[in-house]
């Protein structure tokens, strides 16, 4: 059993040490601490690579971060606003949509509602409660990106894209792990069914 003491184990030290693996990439020695991170350059552009590249990736929609059919309830005057953590967000028919950082019906031509709607919602997460396999996809991929941007460095770049690569074979098989997805009877299958 695994020590949680370890710091390896401690979970709010995975974003930090997925800007190390950034910095490493560009031969910047790592960061030690929150403080560190607030007073050197290209750690604070590494975490932003790494925030950039998650919400990228988690906007794909991945069984842990999205909800079909999430009640949002209006406010007193009938608007529903959309927190700030959404990355994407469709009615099933399609008719109500985001505007404004709030629901509004395409057909009625309004943002005033009078009960709550049922929507489907790709979520942004904090990076330190994702899975591993979620979590290295992300930071691989932003660490090239980081590299590209910073030294551009085309043998690193192109030997990091297999890594990547596998990396994203590894998420995805988590997730058919977690949405125990299958062709005939999941919603995923059922979503995608080709008629013959």
């Amino acid at each position: 059993m695994a020590d949680i003491l370890d710091p390896q184990y401690d979970s709010s030290k995975f974003f930090l040490a997925s800007v190390n693996v950034m910095l490493q990439m560009i031969n910047e020695l790592p960061i030690s601490d929150d403080v560190e991170l607030a007073e050197i350059l290209e750690a604070q552009l590494a975490a932003s690579v790494l925030i950039e590249t998650k919400k990228e990736i988690l906007a794909e929609g991945w069984h842990v971060n999205s909800d079909k059919d999430y009640e949002f309830p209006q406010d007193s005057n009938g608007f529903i606003a959309i927190p700030a953590n959404v990355l994407d967000i469709s009615s099933s028919d399609g008719n109500i949509i985001m505007r404004n950082w709030s629901l509004y019906n395409k057909e009625d031509k309004t943002a005033i509602f009078d009960e709550p709607q049922s929507m489907n919602v790709i979520w942004d997460l904090d990076f330190n409660s994702l899975s591993h396999p979620i979590r290295n996809f992300i930071t691989i991929r932003a660490a090239r990106k980081f590299q590209a941007r910073t030294v551009m460095d085309t043998n690193v770049y192109s030997y990091s894209q297999s890594d990547e690569e596998d990396a994203h074979i590894v998420a995805r098989r988590s997730e058919g792990y977690t949405g125990n997805y299958n062709m005939l009877a999941s919603e995923y299958g059922l979503d995608n069914l080709v008629m013959s």
